[in-house]
């Protein structure tokens, strides 16, 4: 009988050692692998992380798509104008335009936050900016555009403007 308590004894001790080493072994695994992510440049992991993105299609960030963007000057102000799409699956709600103006040596001259024509942007439906800087800024020479929600999240976007090109070859 007491043979029989030392195996079921042993048979307990053994499993509690096996799953040590089983755990040893997953975190020298996990140890390695993060190891390898430090030592690999900040390009690689950005690559990598942009193919498993792409591998899913649309990124889950991206909840909205730049379709136009043009700008002009008339009668002595600057106008731009944007169309955006939503192409998330739920409507997104109170997006602003946060429009920087730059000079030719690239100061922030003036920073715009422009209202879109819609509050609440259902899935696939577009929503319009248009907005005139009344005074032409001295020594204006480009601008940027960005998106952000009205508590100050930047709304990461798909820009999915036609580039256009231009065949010499008649």
């Amino acid at each position: 009988m007491s043979n029989q308590k030392s195996k079921t004894n042993n048979q307990k001790f053994s499993f509690w050692v096996d799953l040590y080493r089983a755990l040893i072994l997953i975190a020298g695994v996990i140890a390695l692998l993060v190891s390898a992510l430090v030592v690999l440049p900040q390009s690689a992991v950005d690559k990598l992380a942009a193919r498993l993105e792409s591998r899913r299609g649309v990124s889950e960030y991206e909840k909205i798509a730049l379709l136009y963007l043009s700008d002009e000057f008339l009668d002595g102000s600057f106008r731009i104008r944007a169309v955006i799409r939503n192409i998330a699956a739920a409507p997104t709600e109170r997006i602003d335009a946060v429009v920087r103006l730059y000079s030719r040596e690239r100061a922030l001259l003036e920073t715009v936050v422009a209202r879109l024509d819609k509050d609440i942007i259902e899935p696939n439906d577009f929503a319009r900016l248009e907005l005139t800087v009344p005074r032409h800024t001295e020594g204006f020479a480009g601008y940027a555009v960005e998106f952000k929600s009205r508590e100050g999240d930047i709304i990461p976007y798909k820009d999915m403007r036609r580039q256009i090109t231009h065949n010499s070859n008649p």
